[in-house]
């Protein structure tokens, strides 16, 4: 199996509730391609983190989104539809999905859409599997 990689984006602050996800899918061979929440975000380094981030993007086979996300996150989302890159988007519930607003680009063709209460690691980590086998 080829070195598979991945872009993840979710809120600074929910970086923990993510460690399982991302120890499971290093584990699973797995390299993300750019960790931003370790980087300190200081103004002056704004262009510079954003050029870094798009160049993750760029570099992943997929993107995998936890939302709710930050700022930043819908962004992300649009740089990696643009680049033409799959993306899982898991959602907690459809109010989370829908605030403040639907967007229609949650539902892109090269979304899969997960809304539930759970995530499930190990079915996020056989859809990223498919996902790349599929574009290959």
């Amino acid at each position: 199996m080829s070195e598979r990689r991945f872009y993840f984006s979710t809120r600074i602050d929910r970086s923990a509730e993510a460690a399982g996800l991302l120890e499971a899918l290093e584990s699973q061979g797995w390299q993300r391609t750019y960790v931003w929440s370790d980087k300190k975000l200081s103004s002056d380094r704004y262009g510079e983190i954003a050029k870094a981030e798009l160049d993750g993007i760029r570099q992943a086979d997929v993107a995998v989104v936890l939302l709710p996300g930050g700022y930043g996150t819908h962004a992300e989302i649009g740089a990696a539809l643009a680049l033409g890159k799959p993306i899982i988007l898991h959602s907690p519930d459809y109010n989370t999905l829908n605030t403040p607003y639907p967007c229609v680009f949650h539902y892109h063709p090269l979304i899969k859409l997960i809304v539930s209460s759970v995530l499930d690691v190990d079915n996020l980590i056989s859809l990223m599997n498919s996902m790349v086998e599929n574009a290959q």
